[in-house]
């Protein structure tokens, strides 16, 4: 007796979208997925000194840039601040909960690009990767014409396509953040969720981009974080029993 069956932690819908996708965008933008390379937050694929200055923002985009064969050239590069930080330094007490935004694309009527980053992450490189990769797949997808913006999903397709591209490390870590602090007079906690899939599709998405890999156990999925990692194991045991 099986007392707990292996399940996929997607639904079907989610499951179907993303192996559908996943065959779409590779031939879409002509990836061949055996030869990505998966960047991993190391100084082999991040050399540069972070101090989260201005410039050090534009360093790694030239490096996601190069990640995702996209021309730095083609775009800008702007920094943008919201409330949360400052609030955060002025209250007592602080809660938050909430999307918010860490970065934006915007092609205006002459085609200019422009990349806008939240300067609040800029502490966080984990999540500035993520915001990077996810904006520039909005260059592949939108101003290269793949898709248009009334596709109900291209912001899910722009998620996906930093897991094939080998940035998908970053994109499932910072999927969700949670952090509390007290010290002081101060205390509080703010959780944020990063992009539009959830924990579990980056788990199952990486799981695919593995198996159609031919991965069995990748060293790379070591530098997944807790519960990326967990979905992703729990999907990679999924697709092993039902692949047979």
């Amino acid at each position: 007796m099986k007392w707990f069956p292996v399940q996929c932690p997607v639904n079907d819908e989610q499951k179907d979208w993303i192996e559908s996708a996943t065959s779409w965008l590779a031939r879409a933008l002509e990836i061949k997925l055996e030869e990505v390379v998966v960047v991993l937050p190391t100084p082999e694929y991040f050399p540069d000194v972070y101090r989260a200055h201005e410039d050090d923002v534009d360093t790694l985009l030239r490096r996601v840039c190069g990640y995702m064969g996209i021309e730095r050239d083609r775009l800008s590069l702007e920094l943008f601040s919201d409330k949360r930080k400052e609030l955060h330094n002025v209250l007592t007490s602080f809660e938050s909960r909430g999307r918010g935004a860490a970065g934006a694309y915007r092609k205006d009527d002459t085609g200019a690009i422009t990349i806008r980053i939240n300067a609040n992450d800029l502490t966080d490189p984990m999540v500035l990767v993520a915001t990077i990769a996810h904006e520039l797949g909005h260059v592949l997808l939108l101003a290269d014409g793949k898709v248009s913006r009334e596709r109900k999903d291209h912001e899910y397709l722009t998620d996906l396509v930093t897991v094939l591209l080998g940035l998908g490390i970053f994109s499932a870590n910072s999927s969700f953040k949670f952090r509390q602090w007290s010290g002081g007079f101060k205390q509080g906690w703010e959780s944020k969720r990063l992009g539009y899939m959830t924990e579990p599709m980056f788990g199952y998405a990486l799981a695919w981009f593995a198996f159609l890999r031919h991965e069995q156990d990748p060293e790379w999925s070591t530098y997944l974080e807790r519960d990326a990692r967990y979905y992703f194991k729990a999907s990679m045991r999924f697709l092993r029993k039902t692949s047979r």
